[in-house]
């Protein structure tokens, strides 16, 4: 709270006392004598009592609610220097790259979603195989489509998403037979079994043709992968502009 054991008992004292000497704290609070005056000019250091200078010097706490402000500012500050400091040793840190990243959890999951939306450049692409994921994104991919292209892929709807998202470019895929056609709806519109697990797709981001990230549902649970691995997102962003070209989406 900003205060040592002692300092908070001398506190409360003086806030039951009033006004009070120091050999008075002493005995309405049974902190150590000899400590006493060491706890005092400490709270009247940090602005938590007031000193009137006499013989002998009397105190007082400063009211609870000003206190309570001045502890609300500490913090802050405190959380703030930290904050900074953290951030710089992350900076100073060796950097290693994992090219695959696994999220786990709905608020993790999100927040990963729109950090990596924050920093597509030049091209998005959105496969997304629910309106009910894809609708959270809609404010965010329509400032992205003001300084970048951005596909979209939806299951539904794209004339009513088209008209809220700005540049971005909708479609509702329209698939062929062809083996790249197959796989795309069994990635994406299908459920995959394996063993005693149940996969789902949900949602495909592309960044730049360098970085994506996949969201999907094994059994109930919501689980992110994020690739960083160049080929691998070269495959992805391969496989959805030839579908694109081929006539597969359109």
């Amino acid at each position: 709270m900003g205060m040592t054991g002692y300092e908070a008992q001398v506190y409360a004292g003086l806030v039951g006392l009033g006004e009070a000497t120091a050999r008075q704290v002493h005995e309405a609070c049974g902190v150590p004598r000899p400590r006493v005056y060491d706890i005092l000019v400490s709270l009247e250091s940090k602005g938590y009592v007031e000193v009137w200078q006499g013989k002998p010097m009397y105190y007082r706490a400063i009211p609870p609610d000003r206190l309570i402000r001045l502890l609300r500012e500490d913090i802050e500050e405190s959380i703030r220097i930290v904050s900074d400091d953290l951030n710089d040793l992350s900076l100073k840190a060796r950097q290693r790259t994992f090219p695959v990243w696994h999220i786990r959890g709905d608020v993790s999951i999100r927040d990963q979603v729109h950090a990596f939306l924050g920093d597509v450049k030049k091209e998005l692409i959105v496969v997304c195989t629910r309106t009910s994921v894809f609708r959270p994104l809609v404010s965010d991919l329509k400032e992205i489509s003001e300084r970048a292209d951005v596909l979209c892929y939806v299951p539904e709807d794209a004339e009513a998403f088209q008209a809220v998202l700005g540049s971005a470019r909708v479609i509702v895929p329209v698939l062929g037979k062809d083996p790249l056609a197959k796989t795309y709806t069994k990635v994406f519109k299908g459920t995959i079994f394996s063993g005693d697990n149940r996969y789902r797709a949900e949602l495909l981001l592309i960044a730049d043709g360098e970085r994506s990230i996949l969201t999907y549902e094994m059994n109930d649970e919501h689980i992110a992968i994020i690739f960083e691995l160049p080929f691998i997102v070269t495959l992805q962003h391969s496989a959805i502009i030839r579908l694109i070209e081929e006539g597969g989406i359109g």
